[in-house]
């Protein structure tokens, strides 16, 4: 293949999207790119402003770390400052229509951290804290990256290299262009039109709400608990209430989700046991973003990579922990590898797709999660063995190392569904159904 594919001294990267995924590419390219002494110039094209309260700066999501993320940066050398995290997470309160539990963090530790993904909830900025992916995009600057402002709509191949246009203004013609946008964006329409193969991941809407009430309240009422609802309501497959400083956030997510949904959800009386009395919060702002099921594909040609959103994430949990996986694959082909197609069919590939096949067990997890909460017996034996292992310490945590591994997203889904055959949990949970 020659050099034709490999970056050489001086190559051009256009990244576009300027969320976690990009900043992780741009942070781990330039760091490859100084440890291999070569010189590439990286461009972030992110026209959002993440400063910015309100949907201006909002990236529509629901802002929790898990402690395999916190365990991973922490490791690259990145540390959350206390301007970043909104509130540290040492447990989940799980609710269903039979009953609550409450599970602690299996290293009890708070390594878990809420964020704003932008600037917060509109009126917040001067009250309140910092946005996590303007952290990550000050972290890419200080590594060497630009950031472009100039919104790029439309990619062309001229003479087997990509450029890049806002409207009908050149922007740039790099030596590769890493596609990093969301799937709420309509950004992902210039891949397809490039014609390499690439097609919209198959989505689902979700549905996430701010909700205000006074900061004491949300201590006295949450604490440093997600509270996590497995509720038999029409097209759900979960909720959960993520406490931040005057905010709570609500991330609902499942099918058929619409405008009416939030109302539901806080109207039920499980919810509506779990809030303060009505009067003491409102509903400050809400949204129905698009999240991605399924992965397309083909996510890469010559010169040109997909990942994030736009490509390959974890089904319904830790988009952020994904976003780092994929970005860092990709920046290792581009740096180490090559450009080509097949540097990335080789080396970036087996990544994208290892989180695809994930993606299946965690579809079977989910489909049993369901089950569970639409019937009384299974979900109070469910409830039942975990009760059971929180209240005794030298009980095997069992099951509820499970629950929490499948909703923060600390563990692959694969590893999860071998746990959930085992079988002294699956005597533990026959012998609680045979109670009931």
């Amino acid at each position: 293949m020659g050099n034709h594919y490999i970056l050489q001294n001086g190559a051009q990267i256009a990244v576009v999207g300027g969320g976690p995924t990009g900043s992780f590419f741009s942070i781990f390219a330039l760091k490859m790119a100084k440890m291999m002494e070569k010189s590439v110039h990286v461009t972030i094209h992110e026209p959002k402003d993440f400063t910015k309260d309100g949907p201006v700066g909002c990236n529509k999501c629901g802002g929790i770390i898990s402690e395999l993320l916190v365990q991973n940066l922490a490791v690259e050398g990145i540390n959350l400052p206390d301007s970043i995290v909104q509130r540290g997470i040492n447990s989940y309160k799980l609710h269903t229509q039979y009953g609550n539990v409450y599970i602690e963090t299996p290293s009890r530790e708070k390594t878990i951290a809420t964020v704003y993904r932008g600037g917060g909830p509109k009126g917040i900025i001067g009250s309140e804290k910092e946005s996590f992916d303007r952290f990550l995009l000050d972290l890419a600057i200080r590594e060497g990256a630009a950031h472009s402002r100039e919104k790029i709509d439309r990619i062309a191949y001229r003479n087997k290299r990509p450029v890049l246009f806002s409207g009908e203004k050149k922007i740039q013609e790099p030596d590769l262009v890493v596609g990093a946008v969301g799937v709420k964006s309509q950004t992902f329409r210039m891949f397809e039109e490039m014609g390499f193969g690439y097609r919209k991941p198959e989505t689902v809407t979700a549905a996430i709400a701010e909700i205000y009430m006074d900061i004491n309240r949300i201590s006295e009422y949450f604490g440093t608990s997600v509270n996590l609802f497995l509720l038999p309501l029409k097209g759900m497959k979960f909720a959960a209430m993520i406490p931040k400083g005057t905010y709570v956030t609500v991330c609902i997510l499942g099918q058929n989700i619409d405008h009416n949904t939030v109302k539901t959800f806080i109207d039920h009386p499980v919810v509506q046991s779990v809030l303060p009395g009505k009067g003491s919060y409102e509903i400050a702002c809400r949204c129905l973003p698009k999240m991605n099921v399924r992965a397309p594909e083909f996510a890469f040609a010559d010169r040109v990579v997909l990942c994030g959103d736009a490509g390959s994430t974890r089904l319904f949990k830790d988009g952020l922990g994904a976003a780092y996986i994929m970005g860092k694959a990709a920046a290792k082909t581009a740096i180490f590898h090559g450009i080509g197609k097949n540097d990335f069919q080789d080396h970036y590939q087996p990544v994208y797709k290892s989180i695809m096949v994930d993606n299946l067990y965690g579809k079977f997890l989910f489909a049993v999660t369901d089950l569970h909460k639409k019937y009384r017996t299974l979900t109070s034996g469910m409830l039942g063995v975990v009760r059971k292992e929180q209240a005794d310490p030298n009980y095997p945590k069992r099951l509820s190392s499970m629950l929490w591994d499948m909703f923060t997203g600390n563990e692959r889904y694969r590893n999860i569904f071998f746990r959930s055959i085992s079988l002294p949990m699956v005597y533990d949970l026959c012998r609680e159904y045979g109670k009931r």
